[in-house]
């Protein structure tokens, strides 16, 4: 009720003030509804498919002054069906609230190449592989953060330096369908995330960013004391932005990981990934090919103990999943989906625009584990699961009704090997399918801009 009497007393005070800077009101529905048969793992062959309809609403305030901008942004996220206050006639309520505040931050503005913002964020760079928004999530995500930006679009220079310190240890409960935590830890999460970040445009198709990430977890045994995960990497981009053109295109990264994990044991892991494809007929066809690996633990190197000592899985952090680990059925995206064996996947994927309002892709991916992953001892000798998983078939349509709706539908069909659904404890496996159909509704109730 108090968030509600503040959105009141904003919205009054907004409006019944002077409008020399501009204030704007908008909103967001997000309704996707979900049929799952093997969503997050493969599942047995009598097991029921699962329906259900989540919905995210967002209300954002937004203020634009000449030295300095604000956004509130109010969110509700909820499952249709899901209240446990009822009465005869339909839903009455919950038990808890639903209502949170996604985001809440000001934005100061030095000049016209600089800005400070400060709050609840969103966060998104390069292509995400480690500092996201994780849009997919009906909750998505932002960070409490300082943020600061120089940005000069004339030189091709950005320079980002964030920081962040998170004073409360608490459980996660993430937007896992099926009940488990989130993707830091069991019920660990980061104390804190700080990040350097320098990219470069060398002209209109290509730029090149440096990434360092340093994030601190909690130890379980003595809150004083931090262990550090450090990131570092390198993202290449050629003309594979929203201005790219015809021709060809590609996408890099290279990363290392060191310092120590949430349990305080030393770190070495890497990621690489590359995709490379061509654009023709005025940017309406894409083809492309990609591949990605991400270090996991060799299970082979049992007996070396300078080896063992030492964790080599790799920690996408903050980074998107649902994009890329591996097809949309969301198969492989924490380690230990493989367990903790890493990530080897070789991609292919074709996207065509049909109209200004229409596109279509067809993606397929071939996932295997990229070290030995232990399965049993036979006799005295050490049996290791198969490294090839699974293939998966992706096929997503989105239609853009008009500015404010879009409609988007996928289909993803995954094949596990025997081996994989042994490693999931599945004997008679069944098959494996998601279909969403997801609408979104963007309205723009007040811009005192427009008189």
């Amino acid at each position: 009720m108090k968030i509600k009497q503040l959105v009141l007393t904003v919205i009054l005070v907004a409006i019944a003030t002077s409008m020399h800077a501009q204030f704007k009101i908008d909103a967001q529905y997000r309704i996707r509804g979900q049929v799952l048969h093997g969503y997050k793992k493969p599942v047995a062959a009598e097991t029921e498919a699962a329906l259900h309809v989540g919905q995210r609403t967002r209300l954002n305030l937004r203020y634009n002054h000449e030295k300095y901008s604000t956004l509130l942004s109010i969110q509700d996220v909820r499952t249709w069906g899901d209240a446990d206050n009822v009465n005869g006639t339909g839903v009455a309520g919950k038990s808890y609230n639903n209502l949170d505040i996604y985001e809440a931050w000001v934005n100061y503005k030095f000049n016209a190449n600089s800005n400070l913002k400060l709050g609840r964020q969103e966060m998104k760079y390069d292509d995400q592989r480690h500092i996201s928004w994780r849009n997919w999530w009906n909750t998505g995500m932002t960070y409490d953060a300082l943020t600061y930006t120089y940005n000069n679009k004339s030189t091709g220079w950005r320079f980002d330096l964030s920081g962040s310190y998170n004073s409360k240890k608490q459980d996660l409960t993430g937007n896992d369908f099926s009940g488990g935590t989130d993707y830091f830890g069991a019920v660990n999460p980061i104390k804190t995330h700080n990040f350097v970040y320098i990219k470069k445009n060398f002209d209109n198709k290509i730029y090149i960013s440096l990434l360092a990430i340093t994030a601190g977890y909690q130890s379980e045994a003595n809150v004083k004391t931090l262990y550090m995960t450090n990131t570092e990497g390198l993202h290449i981009n050629y003309n594979a932005t929203k201005k790219g053109t015809d021709g060809l295109f590609g996408v890099a990264n290279a990363f290392l990981q060191n310092g120590t994990n949430i349990n305080g044991t030393k770190i070495s892991a890497n990621m690489l990934t590359a995709q490379l494809g061509y654009r023709m007929m005025g940017k309406k066809l894409e083809l492309s090919a990609k591949m990605e690996r991400l270090s996991g633990q060799d299970a082979d190197k049992y007996d070396d103990t300078d080896y063992t000592d030492v964790d080599h899985t790799y920690n996408l952090l903050n980074g998107a999943r649902h994009p890329y680990y591996e097809g949309y059925l969301d198969w492989f995206v924490i380690p230990k989906s493989t367990k903790y064996g890493g990530l080897m996947n070789i991609g292919l994927k074709v996207s065509y625009k049909a109209s200004k309002k229409d596109i279509l892709w067809l993606e397929y991916s071939n996932v295997s584990s990229s070290t030995n992953v232990f399965k049993e001892m036979d006799g005295t000798d050490r049996v290791y699961f198969d490294k090839a998983l699974a293939s998966t078939v992706d096929l997503t349509y989105i239609r853009k009704i008009n500015k404010d709706i879009k409609w988007m539908n996928g289909i993803s069909y995954g094949m596990p090997t025997d081996d994989f659904n042994a490693m999931k404890g599945i004997d008679d496996a069944g098959s494996n399918y998601f279909f969403y159909t997801m609408v979104t509704f963007t309205p723009k109730f007040f811009d005192s801009s427009k008189k």
